[in-house]
């Protein structure tokens, strides 16, 4: 009767990979290491003394993900560091083609009787360095690769447990068996909200997503940068819609806030470049009619952060904005497309207020919608991301906490904002507006306004950190 022999451990120089468990270890301490890292690592391992070229690592580590270079590079230095490799001899580039993991590797292994009690066996082959070929374990090369596949999966349980603190799985993990960031996928918690007055919010749950937008997507900006993975560490809680009027308004008569009459607004729709009129409206009077659940516009983002600020000491709770990468991570939602729900703008009318061919705006486009009116849709009038998150494309541009860099490579990949010394003169609005085109209501689109700018199609949504 045959006997299943799977790897419990890659050993190399004064490390361990502990496939079972998912982790490096150094002696007795666990090395923390991102779940992409780790992979790359154990890639590495399993081909010690042979070139591992970029495209291979690609498809290993990041199948049926379009990614950059940088991708890659994140990771080998992370684990530079961390194996404190710092003259490049443990893990070596090969320029322009890949890397090579140049140390002696062996395995242990479990083997599972047909009793399903399991004996340790010691491995008898190792790779030395410089051998061009895998390493193997002391079955045949099929067996390996299975017992691989499996290490992966576990690798994959581990890194999402770890980074999210209960059993869900990370959107685009990448991982066999787990969910490939297919749109709802990755369901988040319910809604709950701190005050009657308090927007309603949506908890996620910690995980990690690609950032940016590749090259070939309709309506891609340099700024947006390449697909470049980001980690949200914790969970978080993102606002269910779009701070409203009435939601403002509460927080202005509370606080005693004047507002003034300072917001622009278009007086000529459909020329380009646009006419804009004298700055005379406000969040009360935008240029457009109102109600109390419409999306709060003409507002700074100074008095957005006033706004935030205020629902901190009302709930005693610690609102703020969200950062770019968690806002992208919620409008995402699990998703790889230039939308949540696809790549084809011709659908866009089910979820997004925008430019439509309905509009009266001279670079409309897409599909036509329903809604003739000027100006925004009261919130959740259409269909919810896959997170159940209203809005998080058109409606109103929103603002986020990062200061404005023209270069996406500066935006951190820990889900934290990108910050200025001192105050911040240029800030960060994303997701479109009602007035923005087909190709600017993308979940990847960013774009630089001045922070003291009220805007007749700005408005914000609120975040939360939850937990530790």
């Amino acid at each position: 009767m045959s006997q299943a022999v799977m790897p419990r451990a890659l050993r190399f120089d004064r490390f361990v990979l502990d496939l079972a468990r998912g982790c490096l270890r150094a002696g007795d301490h666990d090395v923390e290491l991102r779940p992409k890292a780790f992979e790359v690592l154990c890639y590495l391992a399993e081909n010690a003394g042979r070139l591992v070229t970029k495209q291979e690592l690609y498809e290993a580590v990041w199948p049926n993900v379009v990614v950059s270079d940088d991708s890659i590079a994140q990771c080998i230095r992370e684990l530079r560091s961390k194996l404190g490799d710092v003259d490049h001899k443990l893990i070596k580039t090969v320029s322009r083609r890949g890397y090579l993991l140049d140390a002696t590797v062996s395995t242990e292994a479990a083997q599972h009787l047909p009793d399903g009690s399991a004996v340790a066996l010691s491995e008898a082959t190792q790779t030395q360095p410089g051998m061009p070929q895998r390493v193997r374990t002391i079955r045949s090369h099929k067996l390996r690769a299975w017992a691989v596949a499996l290490a992966v999966l576990l690798c994959a349980a581990w890194s999402a447990t770890y980074l999210a603190g209960w059993p869900m799985p990370l959107a685009n993990s990448g991982h066999p068996g787990l969910a490939n960031n297919a749109a709802g996928a990755q369901q988040p918690r319910g809604s709950f909200r701190d005050c009657g007055d308090c927007p309603e919010m949506v908890a996620l749950p910690a995980g990690e997503f690609m950032m940016g937008s590749p090259e070939s997507e309709r309506g891609h900006l340099d700024v947006e940068g390449l697909p470049r993975p980001v980690v949200i560490p914790k969970a978080i809680a993102i606002g269910k819609f779009e701070v409203t009027v009435d939601q403002f308004s509460v927080f202005v008569a509370e606080t005693g806030m004047t507002v003034g009459n300072f917001c622009k607004v278009i007086v000529a729709f459909d020329r380009t470049p646009i006419v804009w009129g004298p700055p005379e409206a406000s969040f009360r009077q935008p240029g457009f009619d109102v109600m109390g659940s419409h999306p709060v516009v003409c507002v700074s983002w100074h008095e957005a952060q006033a706004y935030v600020a205020w629902l901190r000491r009302r709930t005693g709770k610690p609102y703020r904005l969200p950062t770019e990468a968690e806002w992208e991570y919620a409008a995402r939602a699990g998703t790889r497309t230039a939308y949540s729900f696809g790549n084809d703008e011709n659908a866009l009318c089910a979820y997004a207020r925008f430019a439509d061919l309905g509009s009266q705006f001279g670079w409309r486009d897409g599909c036509r919608g329903d809604m003739v009116t000027h100006g925004p849709l009261p919130v959740g009038s259409l269909k919810p991301n896959p997170w159940g998150l209203f809005d998080m494309l058109g409606n109103a541009w929103e603002w986020v906490e990062d200061c404005w860099t023209p270069n996406p490579l500066e935006i951190p990949t820990d889900g934290s904002a990108f910050s200025h010394p001192g105050n911040c003169e240029i800030g960060v609005a994303r997701g479109g507006s009602f007035a923005a085109g087909s190709r600017r209501v993308r979940s990847a689109i960013r774009i630089p306004v001045n922070t003291a700018t009220q805007a007749y199609n700005n408005g914000f949504r609120v975040a939360l950190s939850l937990g530790d």
